[in-house]
């Protein structure tokens, strides 16, 4: 039988009623905020919290606006937008475009199934010190061995992140390219692609740096067929 992790999760879409002058900054910071308050709340709640893994995260994925809430961030965004129709956002509201009809609980785990992921969002998978290790590598080869690797300790620390000790070993195989974005005024490398392991991840649950900020947001990009128990 597969050791199972269980994540409550609740997902909202929001559409900017001004998209030009919409700030996902904004958009995060008041979340964090109500996160903030909320927890504060419950802090002598017996039910199980999650304290390293972001448990709100909001992402722009193309033009779809997300709010994803794990655990008690899933509690949260279910309480709050409860028969609400839009927030307001610094100047601008934010409509509910869609809103889950209640908690899902979505399975992280040992699979006996290989299955592919897609980034939907830049993975920021290198600090200073990598990304220099990945400059002086000489060929595509090492280059690609050198991300499995990292890629494999990203998910390593998603699994403890969220509390799941994982009962073996599990296999990863990485297919990404780098490129050059402008975060923060600095030029930054970031990866896009796919990968493939055994572990099974629920849908745009964010892996690598930055979680918080929307980047290493990811998909399964085949069916998710249920594991043998």
């Amino acid at each position: 039988m597969l050791f199972r992790s269980i994540l409550p999760i609740f997902t909202l879409t929001l559409e900017p009623s001004n998209p030009l002058q919409f700030s996902i900054d904004e958009l995060r910071s008041f979340f964090y905020k109500k996160l903030a308050e909320y927890t504060e709340l419950h802090k002598d709640s017996t039910a199980v919290f999650i304290h390293r893994y972001p448990v709100v995260q909001c992402k722009q994925i193309k033009s779809m606006l997300m709010v994803i809430g794990i655990s008690q961030g899933a509690d949260l965004l279910q309480e709050i937008s409860g028969g609400k129709q839009e927030f307001r956002i610094g100047e601008n509201t934010c409509t509910v475009f869609g809103r889950e009809l209640g908690i899902r609980n979505e399975v992280f785990s040992i699979s006996d199934k290989i299955h592919t992921y897609e980034f939907l969002t830049p993975w920021l998978a290198l600090n200073q010190q990598n990304a220099k290790k990945f400059y002086d590598l000489k060929g595509k080869p090492e280059r690609d061995a050198f991300m499995q690797k990292i890629l494999t300790g990203n998910l390593n620390t998603l699994a403890k992140s969220i509390d799941y000790d994982l009962p073996a070993p599990f296999t990863c195989e990485s297919r990404v390219r780098f490129k050059r974005e402008r975060i923060d005024r600095e030029n930054v490398m970031v990866f896009l692609g796919t990968f493939k392991t055994n572990l099974r991840i629920p849908d745009y649950l964010g892996i690598g740096q930055s979680v918080s900020q929307g980047f290493g947001t990811i998909r399964c990009s085949d069916p998710l067929e249920t594991d043998n128990q």
